[in-house]
């Protein structure tokens, strides 16, 4: 749900997975509209309240028409239940002159599992969205790519438990709709507003300026009404 330009997860998992070797990761897209900001998620981090896979770097000044889509993964070990926080924020729209306000819908998280291969029977199969498909954490793009074994390719244990994720159906329960309302601004205003800003922007100008010249001739009148007081006194 949002809340405060949050988005809150509440996660439950089965008795078999809770305190075992295991580990999810819950991806999440985010729409254009959507952006997050990174040293508020480094700061979460810092103080243990988020392990997050995103990038490393988001433009947050370009408009929603101009920015590309990208995923944040949420990492965790199963428990019965647990709580995750994740702080977004709206990107402006472009002006128009059809529309008043632009809806944000941001998609339903994937949920991601990795259990040591000793205990890969710990994943019940109905739980499997696809049993026969295995996919690898690609961390530096923030999404996960369908394990494909190349000729060649090392098999070490680093690579097969990288390469160890199943993705399992969630039972997904919405308190609120993941959307949200963003104002666009007028684009026939855009004349009218941008000839105001030019002629207040002058205006302010010439009262600096000519409150500027007040000033300076008010400290000489005063200045020379010293000056003849004291060749008087002498």
């Amino acid at each position: 749900m949002f809340s405060y330009r949050t988005i809150t997860y509440r996660l439950r998992f089965d008795y078999p997975l809770v305190g075992k070797d295991c580990g999810y990761v819950l991806l999440q897209p985010l729409p254009a509209s959507v952006y997050i900001s990174t040293d508020e998620l480094d700061d979460l981090q810092r103080l243990k309240r988020l392990s997050a896979v995103y990038p490393k770097f988001v433009n947050i000044e370009v408009a929603a028409e101009r920015a590309e889509t990208f995923s944040i993964l949420l990492r965790g070990t199963p428990k019965i239940t647990e709580t995750l926080t994740l702080p977004v924020h709206f990107r402006y729209h472009a002006p128009s002159d059809k529309r008043s306000a632009a809806t944000v819908t941001v998609p339903i998280p994937e949920l991601y599992l990795n259990c040591p291969i000793a205990d890969s029977e710990l994943l019940d199969s109905g739980l499997v969205a696809r049993p026969d498909r295995l996919y690898c954490l690609n961390a530096a793009e923030s999404r996960f790519d369908e394990n494909i074994v190349k000729d060649g390719e090392p098999t070490t244990m680093a690579n097969l438990e990288r390469c160890n994720w199943r993705r399992v159906h969630v039972d997904c329960r919405l308190k609120a709709p993941l959307k949200a309302e963003i104002p666009v601004g007028n684009a026939n205003a855009y004349a009218p507003v941008l000839y105001g800003t030019i002629l207040l922007g002058w205006t302010m100008a010439l009262w600096t300026i000519i409150r500027s010249l007040a000033n300076t001739r008010r400290i000489n009148q005063r200045l020379n009404e010293q000056r003849m007081l004291q060749q008087k006194v002498k």
